[in-house]
């Protein structure tokens, strides 16, 4: 489909009202006599620049017309592009609108969105997204992922009327990038949701049988001398961040400000720059008790890591945690006699971060990162004198990325990644250079993908004749995977081969190494309703992996899971697997040589949901894992729930219970006075973990919102009985004790982290706000395994809470805007 968009010099009013003339008459048919840029209008057509119709459905009924119909235009000037829409709603008065925070998305009310795909590509777009309660969100999507976090500044008003709701939206070209030609084509769609119906539906269909989003746009046509505006904007700030504990009279106060900059380098990239970061607001980590042998991933709350990243987050490659994260802490070695650590940081300062982005014209992707963080020390206390010292714990570090990617026909592309971590003499630093492409035939039927790279580490050691000498480690990965990705059935087949020296965990995420994988699935996906369903998917897998060094199974499971969608929009999701045979653990015992044998085992499990678009809706789910030979037996729970008061206030709950009965588990391992390992000791254990959420929003209006979050994390391990593990995998009986001098078993634990958040947020001006958050935390760690709730709570109680206030004020100031206001004075 095609739409042709007009240039107007007058340009409208975002107001909501479509009584513009440009929207009234945009041809100006009765004294069209003219042209425009060489353009000639006389034989133009309405129809060509107003659409009136049925959009097509994506959600539920794929393929299906939209139950409303809906306007559209387009115009441009040489500031901005103008969207306007009417959605004609047979029922008015049944318009959702639920008021969010920005980029909530549609959250639940009804929303209008614009996609545009400014190179024609076919694989990546813009996107901009409005609710009925006037709430705006932006995106960008396609091969390239999606990017939720990306934000930019433009206009949008909504008005509700007798035949259902209008909407108006200004996106500047600051926010978009663009070719500089004469006359542009870009690819483009316009989506609407009906949420009490459920409804997403297209003006261009995306049918949900076919692979890929952007390559099934329409186009906008009639663009003409469009000129690419230099892009600059500059967002300064101030901000005070103060900080207490309970039973201190110290209160820490720190007043800092900064800026970040935006500046366009041509018409395809920008450069990012964040001159004295502040994270001072950012959300506080689900901190967990973790038992594994692998580490945990947090999330990014930082803005300006999470914001226009997508071209980095790919295979692995970049953790944007590890960047101001500890990586050199000290070790006891650095202990002398009567001595103690009294504080290690957890973090080290960021100086500064850079980022260049963007894509040009003939579809190349770059993308450069740079940060660096600065010295950080710990503190060495003598129990005897009391005096102190200080040792560094990391160096100045410069860490960098550098991603490209090539846009191909047919939602292909090939890219190559180099992370590079440089830290100060005699420490490590790492290099990791990778290579993948992304294959689709011409229907986007079937897909070929492969990955590959090479981790580089870099230690210095003292040699034999009393010299530095750098050493190097190499490491390799590579994965291939095939598969049909569209139509009723799929199918994918893979492989991922991992040495035992691959590592990117400096800049990247990789939770193990060491491994040969294998893994194939095939699924039937009904995208057609019938009876009492509207969709369904059900798929079956297998996976096998074995050892790299030295070669050795470690195990396989056959699997299944389910979907199905109803009528009444409940869903249900089953699942459940099996491992039929022994397998083993070569991680788990953490010990070169070692491995645990673990015996059949199986699982499965249920989630249901509710209607999310109602006043109230629930999602529950429920597993349990089974492992006989030890008697092993694992449950879990969850129930969460929303109430929507009002369409400004929600109250949403979520509670998590799990139990593990019997788990067989590592707990330490005891070495003689050489480091030489004697024995690794694994335990008969029983874990309980309780999480409960709670967090409600007060949307003012769709510029102000103040939300309320509480988290608590409660996670008891109690061990019965303790085992010698054999390089085998067998448990071996042991005389090891954790009791200590004071009767307390010290490898049990009873931890808790608790946290209370309340945030503020006041949009006073376009991309201009004030913040405001109040952070309450505090955390418990014991060996009181046997503590009832009530017993862990006046435990927990008891602890220092930390308290944190931090005020932020930003104010957006953009160029084009300032000299836009300066000409029409």
């Amino acid at each position: 489909m095609n739409i042709h968009a007009w240039n107007t010099h007058d340009a409208p009013k975002i107001d909501g009202i479509l009584d513009d003339e440009v929207w009234s008459d945009p041809l100006n048919m009765t004294n069209l006599t003219a042209s425009l840029n060489g353009h000639y209008l006389n034989n133009d057509e309405a129809d060509k620049y107003i659409y009136e119709g049925y959009f097509t459905q994506n959600w539920p009924n794929n393929n299906q017309p939209s139950r409303q119909k809906t306007r559209l235009q387009v115009a441009y000037d040489d500031y901005a592009i103008y969207v306007s829409a009417q959605l004609y709603d047979t029922a008015p008065d049944s318009v959702r609108t639920n008021l969010g925070g920005r980029d909530s998305g549609s959250g639940a009310a009804d929303s209008f969105i614009v996609s545009f795909d400014t190179y024609n590509k076919q694989q990546d777009c813009f996107e901009f997204e409005v609710t009925a309660a006037g709430v705006q969100s932006d995106r960008m999507r396609g091969m390239s992922g999606w990017d939720g976090n990306w934000n930019e500044v433009w206009q949008s008003a909504v008005q509700k009327n007798e035949e259902g709701w209008a909407v108006e939206m200004a996106i500047p070209y600051r926010a978009l990038r663009m070719p500089n030609a004469k006359e542009m084509v870009w690819g483009v769609n316009f989506g609407r949701v009906i949420k009490r119906s459920n409804e997403t539906a297209f003006w261009n269909n995306v049918d949900a049988e076919k692979q890929g989003y952007v390559n099934q746009f329409g186009s906008l046509r009639g663009l003409y001398d469009i000129k690419p505006p230099l892009r600059l904007t500059l967002s300064p700030y101030i901000s005070n961040v103060a900080v207490s504990k309970q039973g201190s009279d110290k209160i820490a106060n720190t007043f800092s400000g900064g800026a970040d900059l935006k500046l366009g380098l041509g018409q395809s990239f920008t450069l990012d720059v964040s001159l004295v970061p502040d994270f001072s607001q950012v959300q506080a980590d689900n901190e967990v008790l973790n038992l594994s042998a692998y580490e945990v991933q947090y999330g990014e709350f930082r803005d300006f890591f999470r914001q226009g990243t997508s071209i980095f987050n790919k295979w692995g490659q970049f953790y944007s945690r590890r960047i101001g994260q500890s990586h050199v802490a000290p070790s006891d070695d650095h202990l002398q006699d009567n001595e103690e650590f009294i504080f290690k940081p957890n973090d080290a300062p960021l100086i500064n971060s850079i980022k260049l982005t963007g894509r040009t014209e003939k579809g190349l992707g770059v993308g450069i990162l740079n940060s660096i963080t600065n010295v950080s020390y710990a503190i060495i206390e003598d129990t005897l004198t009391n005096e102190t010292r200080t040792v560094e714990a990391d160096p100045l570090t410069n860490f960098n990325i550098i991603s490209v990617d090539q846009n191909l026909p047919n939602n292909s592309s090939i890219g190559v990644i180099n992370t590079n971590v440089r830290r100060g003499q005699g420490h490590k630093s790492s290099n990791v250079s990778s290579g993948h492409f992304n294959l689709y035939d011409r229907n986007n039927m079937f897909r070929f993908r492969g990955f590959g790279a090479l981790s580089q580490e870099f230690n210095t050691e003292v040699g034999n004749n009393g010299e530095d000498e750098r050493l190097t480690t190499l490491g390799h990965r590579f994965d291939l995977g095939h598969g049909k990705v569209s139509g009723n059935w799929h199918y994918w087949v893979s492989t991922n081969v991992e040495s035992d020296t691959y590592n990117p965990n400096d800049l990247g995420y990789n939770s193990s190494n060491n491994a040969i994988q294998v893994r194939a699935n095939t699924s039937w996906n009904q995208y057609k309703g019938k009876g009492i369903y509207q969709r369904y998917w059900v798929r079956v897998g297998y996976n096998e992996d074995h050892l790299y060094a030295p070669k050795a199974f470690m195990y396989r499971n056959l699997w299944g899971d389910a979907d199905m969608l109803f009528n009444n929009f409940w869903s249900v999701r089953l699942n459940a697997a099996i491992t039929p045979q022994m397998s083993y653990d070569y991680f788990g015992p953490r010990e070169e040589g070692y491995r645990f044998a673990q015996y059949p085992s199986h699982d499965t499990g249920v989630t249901l949901n509710s209607d999310g678009s109602k006043r109230y809706s629930i999602s529950m789910r429920a597993s349990i894992w089974q492992r006989q030979h030890f008697n092993q037996l694992d449950d879990y729970y969850r129930y969460g729930q929303t109430y929507r008061v009002n369409d400004k206030w929600d109250l949403n709950h979520q509670i998590a219970w799990s139990q593990n009965r019997n788990e067989k588990g590592y707990v330490t391992t005891e070495k003689d006075e050489s480091d030489n390992v004697e024995a690794v000791i694994y335990g008969d254990r029983n874990v309980k973990t309780l999480e409960n959420n709670f967090w409600t929003q007060y949307t003012f209006n769709n510029k102000m919102f103040l939300k309320l979050r509480l988290r608590h994390y409660w996670r008891q391990v109690a061990y019965d009985e303790f085992f010698d593990l054999a390089k085998s995998g067998e448990l071996l009986t042991s005389d090891f004790s954790d009791v200590n001098e004071d009767g307390e078993k010290e490898h049990d634990a009873n931890y808790n982290t608790f946290n209370m958040e309340v945030s503020y947020s006041w949009e006073f001006l376009p991309g201009s706000f004030v913040t405001a958050m109040w952070r309450n935390e505090l955390g418990s760690n014991s060996y009181n395994s046997h503590y009832n709730f009530t017993e862990n709570v006046n435990e927990m109680w008891k602890e220092a809470q930390v308290n944190t206030l931090s005020v932020r004020l930003m104010y957006f100031l953009d160029y084009q805007q300032v000299k836009r206001g300066i000409k029409n004075m």
